[in-house]
């Protein structure tokens, strides 16, 4: 929800316009499946770890590029939403530098310490928002999504790559610390 929400909810993406996703985990993952379903023309995946990259692919990532200047150069004058799904505070500001004048940033990770950011990356009409939980309406939001997943059309079984025992937890974090898995799944009765 705190992914798909922020693109559906939060910032509103319109149909055939660009969108960025800086990381490519769980979150970024249903960022990507948001600005699928908005009909989003260019969805650009930015991430270091070639696993998520590769993940991004099949959740309809349209484009591996990995710097402002890319983005600017793909699009032509910037992205028109970028999403930052890392939470790495250094990257709090990125998707203000990868939209264009009038674009949208959005914080999905919810970063929550001190990020300096220059405000120069906010002139001409840019707008950051930082949604939370994807500004859900359960009563609205829940039924369309599971509508989507019995249609096939919204992935989360895909989401899912390992599961683990309880006793597998120091694993399962490793696999999360390695980028191995979209989502692990620990399971509190074993396999």
């Amino acid at each position: 929800m705190t992914g798909w929400g922020s693109v559906v909810n939060a910032a509103r993406v319109e149909k055939g316009s660009s969108v960025v996703v800086l990381g490519c985990g769980g979150v970024g993952l249903s960022v990507i499946q948001g600005a699928v379903h908005a009909c989003a023309d260019k969805i650009i995946a930015v991430e270091l770890n070639q696993h998520r990259l590769d993940l991004a692919l099949q959740f309809g990532d349209t484009g591996l590029l990995r710097a402002a200047e890319l983005v600017r150069q793909f699009t032509t004058r910037g992205a028109d939403y970028a999403f930052e799904c890392t939470a790495v505070p250094a990257l709090g500001a990125a998707p203000l530098a990868m939209v264009r004048n009038g674009g949208v940033a959005v914080a999905v990770s919810g970063i929550e310490e001190f990020v300096s950011i220059d405000m120069q990356l906010f002139e001409w009409d840019k707008r950051y928002i930082n949604p939370l939980y994807g500004q859900c309406r359960p009563f609205v939001d829940f039924p369309v999504l599971l509508s989507l997943y019995e249609q096939r059309r919204l992935k989360l079984d895909e989401l899912v790559r390992r599961t683990y025992p309880l006793t597998g937890l120091a694993d399962a974090f490793e696999h999360m610390r390695l980028g191995l898995n979209a989502k692990g799944v620990l399971l509190p009765h074993g396999d």
